[in-house]
């Protein structure tokens, strides 16, 4: 979640601490995943429980 450049990804976070829940805008907490291929393989980041979801 790093950078900025004005895109919103949907979450939401108090700054209650290093152990506060990040939220997305479907009121689901973010769950940390790893990233599996390409060149940022090992590195973590915060996703939706969700995803992905069979439609």
């Amino acid at each position: 979640m790093a950078g900025g450049g004005g895109r919103s990804h949907g979450l939401s976070s108090s700054r209650s601490g290093p152990t506060s829940n990040l939220l997305f805008s479907c009121g689901k907490v973010a769950i940390v995943r790893t990233v599996k291929s390409g060149p940022n393989v090992g590195l973590k980041f915060h996703g939706c429980p969700l995803w992905p979801v069979s439609v």
